[in-house]
C-alpha cells in the first residue's frame, strides 16, 4: 500500500508515521521530488517512493478529532481513538550526533525555542512577539534557549541562533536536548516523535486553528493559549 499527504509542512508529514508505528516497513510513503529531505522521517518505517502522483488517506470520523486518529481510523476504525497518535521519528546517524555534541558544548540544561511557524501560517501560529520574549526570558531564566527557525519567517532574539538547521542535524539536536518551548508547528510535532518533552505556545480555538486537531493527549506535552482578538 502506497500513500503521502495532500498538504506538505513537516507536521503534515509526521502525522502518517503515527500509522507506521503500528505496521513498521509494510506500507510505501509517497514524496514529491521537493520534499525528498523527509524520506529521513521514515527511516526504519517504511519504503520511500518519489513521484509526483501522490495517493492520500481519507480523514476519517468527526471534524475536530485529531488528524492522526482520523487517519488511523482507516485502519482501526473506532478503536483508532484508544491509540497512541503520536508521531514516531527513528532517524540517527553518526557524523550529526558528533556535529550535535560539539554544538551542544557549553550550554548548560539546552532547550530548544521556537518562536516562528512557516510562512504560510505565520498570521494564525506565529507566537506574538511581546509573548515571545517574556517565555523566552522565562525560558532563559533556567535553560540555556536555543532558537530554531527558518529564514523564510525570522524573529531575531536570543544569543543561540540556528537557522535553516539540516533536516538530519535537527532530528539528533531535538532527540539529544529533549525540551521544546515554541509555536504549534513541524518543529514541535518532531520533537514529539523523537520523545522529547514540549511545552507548546498556541493561539485559542478559531476558525483557522482547531487545537484538538493538533494536540496531543499525553503528560509530555502541554499547552498554553494566547486570547485573539
Amino acid at each position: 500500500m502506497k500513500f503521502g499527504s495532500s498538504s506538505h509542512g513537516l507536521g503534515d508529514y509526521l502525522l502518517l508515521s503515527a500509522i507506521l508505528k503500528y505496521f513498521p516497513n509494510q506500507f510505501t510513503i509517497q514524496l514529491p521530488p521537493e520534499k525528498q529531505r523527509f524520506s529521513i522521517l521514515f527511516k526504519d518505517l517504511a519504503k520511500i517512493e518519489i513521484t509526483d502522483k501522490i495517493q492520500t488517506l481519507p480523514d476519517l470520523g468527526p471534524c475536530g478529532e485529531h488528524y492522526a486518529t482520523r487517519k488511523l481510523r482507516n485502519f482501526f476504525g473506532d478503536d483508532a481513538v484508544l491509540l497512541d497518535n503520536r508521531p514516531l521519528v527513528l532517524y540517527s546517524d553518526i557524523e550529526s550526533e558528533k556535529w550535535v555534541a560539539e554544538y551542544l558544548k557549553n550550554k548548560p540544561n539546552p532547550a530548544i525555542f521556537v518562536p516562528t511557524c512557516s510562512p504560510q501560517w505565520k498570521n494564525v501560529r506565529n507566537i506574538p512577539e511581546q509573548i515571545a520574549k517574556s517565555v523566552y526570558k522565562q525560558v532563559e531564566a533556567n535553560y540555556t534557549p536555543i532558537v530554531c527557525q527558518s529564514s523564510a519567517n525570522f524573529l531575531n532574539i536570543g544569543e543561540h541562533q540556528l537557522t535553516d538547521l539540516d533536516l538530519k542535524k535537527y532530528v539528533c539536536l531535538l532527540k539529544k536536548v529533549g525540551l521544546y518551548f515554541g509555536a504549534n508547528t513541524g518543529d514541535y510535532h518532531l520533537m514529539t516523535a523523537v520523545g522529547g518533552r514540549a511545552f507548546v505556545y498556541q493561539p485559542e480555538d478559531h476558525n483557522l486553528f482547531i487545537s484538538s486537531e493538533w494536540d496531543y493527549n499525553h503528560p509530555n506535552n502541554t499547552y498554553y493559549t494566547w486570547r485573539v482578538s
